[in-house]
């Protein structure tokens, strides 16, 4: 039996300065830092973001995410400006028999308001659809996180559905916001407000 070959995801450009990178365990000190950074922030809106997060419980998630990066089960990236690591963008584990898969983004506050995030997540959804054959693609936010739910308005996905204390965040259900994109939809994402 021959050992199975191992996929090398490849550096996404998304946009002047801005390229989308698979994560290695070797940026788990960079991403923890600036999660340490942005911790009140982030975890007003995602549940993953707790205080007694460490940095050998990241790089461990870490560890996982490359293997799935490599098997092409999901595509977890860190967002790069200018050769520095600024946030993240994936692809969560890809649903094979429906060709669909959901997206999650973060930034870094420094980084906020340059339109980053958004080139971010328009090239992985160009990635989604172009190299990993995917049909649907889906991202949620929590109501209320209207920063967040300004990307996939801004990249033309249509939002179908609130969906009904769909997350425990912090002890308390929270509903959230579905959007989503088809692959015969998808123009880009560009031009759109």
């Amino acid at each position: 039996m021959e050992p199975e070959t191992l996929f090398v995801p490849r550096i996404i450009p998304a946009g002047p300065g801005i390229e989308l990178r698979p994560v290695t365990v070797g940026d788990s000190s960079a991403l923890f830092q600036m999660i340490e950074r942005n911790q009140a922030r982030l975890s007003q809106w995602l549940m993953w973001a707790r205080p007694d997060l460490s940095e050998s419980g990241l790089y461990s998630f870490l560890a996982e995410r490359e293997l799935e990066n490599t098997s092409r089960k999901a595509l977890t990236t860190a967002i790069c400006v200018d050769g520095v690591i600024c946030g993240s963008v994936a692809m969560h584990q890809f649903d094979l028999l429906r060709k669909s898969t959901s997206i999650g983004y973060w930034l870094d506050a420094g980084h906020g308001g340059r339109g980053i995030a958004t080139h971010a997540c328009r090239a992985l959804v160009t990635e989604a659809f172009n190299e990993y054959g995917l049909h649907r693609l889906e991202i949620r936010c929590a109501a209320g996180n209207d920063q967040s739910a300004a990307i996939p308005l801004r990249l033309g996905f249509r939002e179908e559905a609130i969906l009904r204390e769909a997350e425990l965040l912090h002890g308390k259900f929270v509903d959230l916001r579905l959007f989503s994109m088809l692959s015969h939809h998808w123009e880009g994402g560009y031009g759109r407000v």
